[in-house]
């Protein structure tokens, strides 16, 4: 259900990686492309959004909000594995009730477990993956990131892989994307690689 945005994310040596579009539109307008859609969760934990874009807002604040609560109550932040079920739960909860319609990539690191990449769609699905991406950007990278993407790819393979993606989105799908962000995660937190227009 993410349509118009695009979202890619893969795991790489050590990091997560994570690229989303910047238009803010709706229907045929857009608004803005400046647009951030991948929210820090806490220090370890980037959640890459596209879909409505009023949930898109709204759901990922109160994941984000309740996430730190739990840290405070208790003294410990929820794995990567924990939140992404967190997040399925909720959305499953949901989906009869006050459905929100967003779909995410959630990344994160670990000390334990390493980076680590969840698909969670709209309809409450959440799958662990190695790479994945939403939106119809879908259509254009996923066989891309199955012929390229490796396991143990370092950042700068990981940022070859990513630009692949973004050229092959802007010569083949017909709305305008002309700038991107791009996060990663690792053992040291969370940092922006790149963001605005892609040459």
């Amino acid at each position: 259900m993410s349509g118009q945005d695009a979202l890619i994310a893969f795991v790489g040596e050590g990091y997560a990686m994570v690229c989303a579009d910047q238009n803010a539109g709706r229907s045929i307008m857009v608004f803005q492309k400046e647009e951030d859609k991948i929210m820090q969760l806490d220090s370890h934990k980037l959640l890459a959004l596209g879909g409505d874009p009023a949930d898109t807002v709204q759901e990922p604040e109160y994941f984000q909000k309740n996430m730190n609560l739990y840290a405070l109550k208790f003294g410990v932040k929820l794995t990567t594995h924990a939140a992404a079920n967190y997040m399925r739960g909720h959305k499953s909860e949901n989906l009869r009730k006050g459905m929100t319609v967003v779909d995410m990539l959630l990344c994160g690191y670990d000390d334990d477990a390493g980076p680590s990449l969840y698909f969670i769609d709209y309809l409450a699905s959440m799958q662990k993956l190695d790479k994945g991406a939403h939106g119809y950007a879908g259509f254009f990278v996923n066989s891309l990131l199955d012929a390229h993407w490796k396991p143990k790819m370092t950042e700068q393979e990981g940022l070859n892989l990513m630009d692949l993606c973004i050229a092959e989105i802007q010569r083949r799908f017909m709305i305008s994307m002309p700038n991107y962000l791009i996060k990663i995660v690792d053992k040291n937190g969370t940092r922006i690689l790149r963001s605005g227009p892609v040459a």
